[in-house]
């Protein structure tokens, strides 16, 4: 809400009516802040983080986009939320998955955050060893070779 008066070196004169200017959004001019990750587990992890500063909002922010790349495959996939947090299952286990974050309103995405690094830990193995063989077997001993688990 805007008002004006006029004024001269004497005074000020009366204040006008209420002149109400509402200004249509853009994008946001700032990444989200605080980016984290708690509870995370060897296939899990809970994201969280802030909006971007109120003087960098330029809107209501409806989402937030998450790009994530897995570091040792180069794998990418893109996560959403419209809330400041987001519980993200089916990771892989021994990991780094390197993320960014953007805000975005109706008219469109931000600029997105520096990378956050989530690390899920070591996990046992999903399946037994393959190939298992045997050679030089004799009356008390045996050569025993096997691969990795797939």
């Amino acid at each position: 809400d805007i008002t004006i008066a006029a004024s001269t070196s004497v005074g000020t004169g009366p204040l006008s009516a209420v002149f109400t200017v509402a200004t249509p959004q853009d994008i946001p001019v700032a990444p989200p802040e605080n980016f984290e990750a708690s509870d995370v587990t060897s296939t899990s992890a809970v994201l969280s983080w802030d909006p971007p500063p109120p003087d960098s909002l330029n809107g209501e922010i409806i989402q937030y986009v998450i790009n994530v790349t897995v570091q040792e495959t180069g794998e990418r996939f893109q996560l959403t939320s419209v809330t400041n947090s987001l519980t993200v299952t089916g990771l892989s286990p021994f990991r780094t998955f390197v993320c960014i974050i953007a805000a975005a309103t109706s008219v469109g995405l931000g600029p997105f955050s520096v990378s956050f690094t989530v690390v899920t830990p070591e996990d046992v193995p999903a399946s037994s060893p393959v190939s298992i063989s045997s050679s030089d077997v004799t009356s008390t001993s045996a050569v025993i070779s096997w691969g990795p688990p797939p």
